[in-house]
C-alpha cells in the first residue's frame, strides 16, 4: 500500500468557500471507502481534542480514505456562525459528499456525525452507505433547554441570542423544530449504522442516544451501539479517545474494504 496522499481542500457551496482537509488513501489511486465527517455545534473540522485527525490516519492505515470539513460560519470557512442554520449545515453535508463523489472513485461512503454533527448525517443518511454517530443529538429541543437561560435573556441589539463568544441565529433555533432525527433515519436509511455513547455525558444521556437504535433495528437496518463506561461527551481520556478511534475504524472496514 503506498503512502497516503493529505491535500488541504476547498469548494463552493452556495456562495460559501468551505475548507477542510482531504486524506486519501492508496496514494488517492484505486477505489477506496469514503468517510465524511460531520463536527458538532461550536466544532471544528480536527474533531474535539483532535479526534478527526487522528481517527483519519488510523483510517488512512486501513485502506479509507477520509474528508474532514468546517462547516460554513465554523473553523476556516467562509459565513458567520450568525449564519449557520439545521438548513445551511446539511447543505454543507450534502455538497461535501457530492465533491467526493465528483473527485473520486468512492467504493462506499460513510459519514461519521459528533453531537449535532451526528443529527445532522441522521438528518441525510440517505447519502451514505454508513453512518457512525458519535454521542448524537436525537432530542433537538433538548439543544434548546440547555440553553434556557440564553433565551429568556432574549437576543441582542443585532437580533441574535450570545451563546458564548458566538451570535446564534433564531433561525437555527427555529429549524429544531418539528424535526425527528431518529425518525428520519430509520425511515430513509437502508446501509449499516454504528452508534458509540458514553454514559458520563452530561450533554447526550445513553436513553436519547437509544432512539437511534431503536428506530434502526425497527427499521431492519443493521445496528451496532458501543457505550462507552466512564466517557464524557468528547471522550476525553487517552483509552477512551483511543477506543473510539479504534473501534470505527474496525467497523469501516469490516463493512467497506
Amino acid at each position: 500500500m503506498t503512502e497516503p496522499v493529505f491535500r488541504f481542500i476547498e469548494w463552493n457551496r452556495g456562495g460559501w468557500i468551505l475548507r477542510g482537509a482531504a486524506l486519501s488513501a492508496q496514494g488517492g489511486g484505486g477505489p477506496t471507502p469514503w468517510c465524511i465527517f460531520s463536527h458538532g455545534f461550536t466544532g471544528h473540522h480536527l474533531g474535539p481534542g483532535y479526534l478527526f485527525a487522528r481517527m483519519s490516519r488510523e483510517l488512512a492505515a486501513a485502506g479509507i480514505s477520509s474528508l474532514r470539513f468546517d462547516y460554513g460560519g465554523c473553523g476556516n470557512s467562509d459565513g458567520t456562525f450568525a449564519e449557520m442554520t439545521v438548513a445551511t449545515m446539511k447543505a454543507d453535508l450534502l455538497s461535501a459528499v457530492d465533491l467526493v463523489r465528483k473527485e473520486h472513485n468512492s467504493s462506499a461512503m460513510v459519514v461519521i456525525g459528533h453531537s449535532l454533527g451526528g443529527m445532522i448525517a441522521a438528518l441525510v443518511a440517505e447519502i451514505a452507505q454508513g453512518i457512525v454517530l458519535l454521542s448524537p443529538i436525537a432530542e433537538p429541543l433538548g439543544l434548546m433547554q440547555r440553553r434556557k437561560a440564553m433565551i429568556e435573556t432574549g437576543p441582542n441589539l443585532r437580533g441574535f441570542y450570545e451563546n458564548g463568544p458566538h451570535e446564534l441565529n433564531p433561525q437555527f433555533l427555529d429549524g429544531l423544530r418539528d424535526i425527528d432525527p431518529a425518525r428520519s433515519l430509520a425511515g430513509a436509511f437502508r446501509g449499516k449504522l454504528l452508534l458509540i455513547q458514553g454514559d458520563c455525558d452530561k450533554s447526550i444521556a445513553v436513553e436519547e442516544s437509544e432512539r437511534y437504535v431503536r428506530a434502526a433495528r425497527a427499521a431492519n437496518i443493521e445496528t451496532t451501539m458501543h457505550v462507552l463506561r466512564d466517557a464524557d461527551h468528547s471522550y476525553s481520556t487517552v483509552a477512551h479517545f483511543t477506543a473510539v478511534c479504534s473501534t470505527v475504524t474496525s467497523w469501516v472496514k469490516e463493512r467497506f474494504v
